[in-house]
């Protein structure tokens, strides 16, 4: 039997395979994999499904948004009107925060994407007796692991 659990890079694993070995499961029944991170590239627009917060278009649309009601205000004093003011304050705005998240999207990630983080995932498989089941999960998730999966074979 297999029970497979992910972790964050953190003590938190290594105290979760200490309490694995000192219950009694050896170092051949223990294995930790780390997953290597995928360069990601900005979406333009994220969908529900792999939303990962770093779509461009809904940001700058309400920036934009906001802008054109400040500039629709203040059209009626300046010259031209709000309508002008408007359109001028929503390209404005839109096009400031597109620029301003894809400059800070490339130095706040570098060349690496959010690989950059420092916080890695790693996958760690323990093959154990039906009988160490309980005690086993019970450990892995006393450690905060962030999914368990049991496979029975």
């Amino acid at each position: 039997m297999y029970i497979i659990a992910t972790y964050r890079q953190s003590l938190n694993l290594e105290l979760a395979v200490a309490r694995l070995e000192e219950q009694g499961l050896g170092k051949a029944n223990i294995m930790a994999v780390p997953l290597q991170c995928q360069r990601t590239s900005a979406h333009v627009l994220a969908s529900i499904q792999d939303t990962d917060g770093v779509g461009l278009i809904g940001g700058s649309l309400a920036f934009g948004t906001v802008t054109m009601v400040l500039a629709t205000i203040y059209g009626f004093v300046w010259y031209g009107g709000p309508i002008v003011w408007g359109l001028i304050g929503l390209f404005c705005g839109t096009g400031l925060w597109l620029t301003g998240s894809i400059i800070f999207r490339q130095r706040k990630w570098g060349k690496n994407g959010a690989c950059n983080t420092g916080f890695g995932q790693i996958v760690l498989i323990i093959r154990c007796e039906p009988s160490e089941l309980q005690a086993v999960k019970n450990i892995l998730s006393d450690n905060m692991a962030q999914a368990i999966g049991i496979l029975e074979r």
